[in-house]
């Protein structure tokens, strides 16, 4: 039998010194905490319902923001009834965007993997896309499409400015997504975009707030879409990102909705919490304060 606290670690940190301190930390405390390590990405769902049927009611993701969509995942299934077990985050990604969204001391793990163990969980949406879950932010568009694209040694070799967003279409000559965005009850929105988040919480891209307005109980989605407006410069731009949800901006549009549909003519590259897929059409809904989640 395990017992009530698990963590589902990411295999490659197995080993890690500061994460085998950290659990022997929190063991120190009293805590009753077991260790579970999914051999590849594909056994992550299986050790997660393993756990659960031996008996662990709090569940935590250690591993970056493509684990815990994972956990995630795994959790909510079909998200046809609301989880009962709860989830912790041990943060041992990059940019551990969701980590941070939450406020977690992500630079000290044992503080994180006692709190995971220890803190009241609180209820958070899920977002939906299709019939794949996410709690931090769905991006899609050039970012999304050079992630999954571009060799790693030519992102070293290109350097951070390329990576702004004018810098990505000069470098890779990359035509704008056209589509449309499709709103219960309102007429379609036909457009051109060239990157768009879909923000369940606030941080994505190494510490980016691209759903500023995001938050994790209001069961809405936040929708930020850059539009490819012909001659638009990045000082309209700059100026828009300081107010998003403007409804006089022309090149930064924002909406907080609970669904919406995303249509395009051609697939679109989409990352959801680290998860790179691609699709023609998204059609995105909340799930109200769906799921337990210690922070």
């Amino acid at each position: 039998m395990s017992s009530e606290t698990c963590l589902i670690l990411h295999r490659k940190s197995a080993n890690e010194p500061a994460i085998k301190e950290a659990v022997k930390y929190v063991r120190s405390k009293g805590i009753d905490l077991s260790v579970r390590i999914p051999w590849n990405k594909k056994a992550k769902p299986k050790v997660v319902r393993e756990a659960i049927a031996d008996g662990a009611k709090r569940v935590i993701a250690g591993g970056g923001d493509g684990t815990i969509n994972a956990v995630v995942n795994a959790l909510v299934g079909k998200g046809k009834k609301r989880v009962k077990v709860t989830m912790g985050v041990l943060p041992l990604g990059t940019a551990n965007d969701f980590a941070h969204g939450l406020g977690l001391p992500c630079d000290d793990l044992k503080k994180c993997l006692e709190i995971a163990c220890t803190g009241d969980a609180k209820p958070i949406d899920v977002g939906r896309a299709n019939k794949r879950s996410f709690i931090n932010v769905t991006s899609g568009g050039f970012g999304a499409e050079i992630t999954a694209t571009t060799p790693v040694g030519m992102k070293k070799a290109l350097g951070g400015g390329a990576y702004t967003l004018m810098g990505l279409i000069k470098a890779f000559g990359l035509e704008p997504y056209k589509g449309r965005l499709l709103i219960p009850g309102q007429d379609p929105i036909e457009g051109s975009m060239l990157f768009m988040a879909v923000g369940n919480n606030r941080l994505a891209g190494g510490g980016f707030e691209v759903a500023p307005k995001a938050q994790l109980d209001d069961g809405l989605l936040d929708l930020a879409v850059i539009n490819h407006a012909p001659g638009g410069d990045l000082m309209r731009l700059s100026t828009e990102l300081e107010t998003p949800d403007n409804p006089d901006n022309k090149v930064l549009r924002y909406w907080q909705l609970p669904e919406f549909t995303i249509e395009a003519e051609r697939e679109v590259h989409f990352n959801l919490d680290g998860e790179p897929t691609t699709e023609h059409k998204l059609h995105f809904s909340v799930l109200p304060r769906h799921l337990g989640v210690v922070f």
